[in-house]
């Protein structure tokens, strides 16, 4: 039991950026312009598992009728895979002004799905949704409940939430898609140093390293490369540090944007020296008498460049020869206890890394990914051990319910930031079942049941 209370407060460390400190960089080179960085999440829809969308633009809306452009070049997101995570978007300069607006045009979305009713769970066919009066590209409006102010020479973070539950149509009577999309979008002004405006969720190929100034260039997704620059804060996972990263890898950062559009790291991961790779949700896993894990169907979101044709599929994936089994930003002996090839399940969200040849993918390590999860809270729940440590329950019905077989145990710790709520003294005086989204890592816990361990709590947006 005490490794379990020792690793969910690292979790929770970790998820909370904490360490993150600052270093020198450049800031925007006209006095009158300063710089934006946007990021996107989701809420979730059950079932949904891809949620692709074209941004064709990002414009803001000053309070005197100017403008000003944050993204210009069409880039496609997936919002599905972004619960409870954060991803970079973009980074511009713009007019140093007062927000109120972003208009957003939108382009070509398509809906990935997993059956549930199946064993195991599989792929549907995927939809090519439709938005209002059949407009493609389509454009919509959505007020700061806050105005975004940029100064001269400052920084400022637009965050974005695509909710998903709200923009996909559901047929009332069947429960199943309908392919109408209209798009609900929740926008906040942030900073970088707040923990919403934090990155939790960059993973992308290693371009270059530069150990004198404590940097390495990434590409990242949606086609462009980040500078991330490390500290003595950073944490690196276990044997890594910048004297020892080298081209190839593939790396999962953590941290905060700075003013000249690199991020400052509060973690890096190297999660394989290999070319290729496939990252998703795990549906399924077939075990030996042993217990231990022989093959895994996953839903495939992320793959390497010679994998790419696999993304959106589902994979029957031979990992009986896998003796590698790490925690993201947490490897070392403690997590190798609590990680492994007998605690690999359904709705965990896992990256392996390995070769591929012939059209054959050989894994050779598998890395336990953080994700989000949604749900409803269950009331009369909440054990309270110290403040916000402690448990409470979440019904989900999704992946991890499914895994579960009902609701999942949800432990807390006085470090598990609480967005939008109290703590767990909140939860314990609530009689309704309260949407939440929960960010941690789903682990087979003492009792031999998958269980969340939380770095963060939130009360996602309920009305547009």
């Amino acid at each position: 039991m005490k490794k379990f209370l020792v690793l969910g407060a690292l979790i929770a460390l970790s998820m909370m950026g904490l360490g993150c400190g600052s270093s020198s960089s450049s800031q925007s080179s006209n006095p009158q312009s300063g710089s934006v960085f946007m990021t996107g999440e989701d809420a979730p829809l059950p079932s949904v598992v891809g949620f692709n969308v074209t941004l064709n633009s990002v414009t803001l809306n000053g309070q005197d009728g100017s403008t000003a452009t944050v993204i210009s070049s069409p880039v496609t997101v997936d919002f599905a895979r972004l619960l409870g995570l954060r991803s970079p978007l973009a980074f511009n300069s713009v007019p140093a002004d007062t927000y109120t607006s972003a208009t957003f045009v939108l382009a070509n979305p398509v809906i990935d799905w997993v059956d549930m009713t199946q064993t195991p769970p599989a792929l549907g066919t995927p939809i090519n949704g439709t938005f209002p009066n059949n407009q493609n590209p389509y454009t919509i409006t959505v007020n700061f409940p806050t105005a975004m102010v940029v100064g001269s020479s400052g920084l400022a973070g637009l965050k974005m939430e695509m909710d998903i539950r709200q923009s996909v149509a559901v047929d009332p009577t069947t429960q199943q898609i309908t392919g109408a999309v209209n798009p609900v979008i929740y926008i906040k002004a942030t900073k970088a140093s707040d923990p919403d405006g934090q990155v939790t969720d960059l993973m992308g190929g290693l371009v270059s390293v530069d150990a004198s100034s404590s940097s390495f260039v990434l590409q990242g997704p949606y086609g462009r490369q980040l500078t991330i620059y490390a500290n003595s804060s950073t944490l690196f996972n276990s044997g890594w540090s910048m004297n020892n990263l080298a081209v190839p890898a593939f790396v999962a950062v953590q941290g905060s944007f700075q003013a000249d559009g690199s991020l400052m790291a509060s973690g890096v991961e190297v999660i394989t020296t290999a070319h290729s790779f496939v990252s998703g949700r795990v549906l399924s896993v077939t075990t030996n008498n042993s217990g231990q894990a022989q093959s895994i169907t996953l839903w495939v979101g992320e793959t390497g460049a010679d994998m790419v044709n696999d993304v959106d599929t589902i994979m029957n994936i031979d990992v009986s020869q896998v003796s590698t089994y790490d925690v993201c930003f947490l490897n070392g002996p403690l997590t190798n206890a609590v990680f492994s090839d007998t605690t690999l399940v359904a709705g965990q969200r896992i990256f392996i890394g390995g070769s591929f040849a012939a059209n054959t993918f050989t894994p050779t390590m598998i890395s336990l990914r953080l994700q989000g999860v949604y749900g409803t809270f269950v009331p009369g729940s909440v054990a309270v051990n110290d403040g916000n440590a402690g448990t409470f329950s979440l019904s989900n019905n999704a992946l991890v319910g499914y895994s579960v077989g009902g609701p999942v145990t949800v432990n807390t710790y006085n470090v598990t930031y609480f967005y939008q709520l109290t703590g767990l003294n909140q939860l314990q005086t609530t009689t309704t079942d309260l949407p939440l989204v929960v960010r941690g890592l789903l682990l087979v816990g003492p009792g031999g049941t998958p269980e969340l361990y939380a770095g963060l709590v939130a009360d996602p947006p309920q009305s547009n």
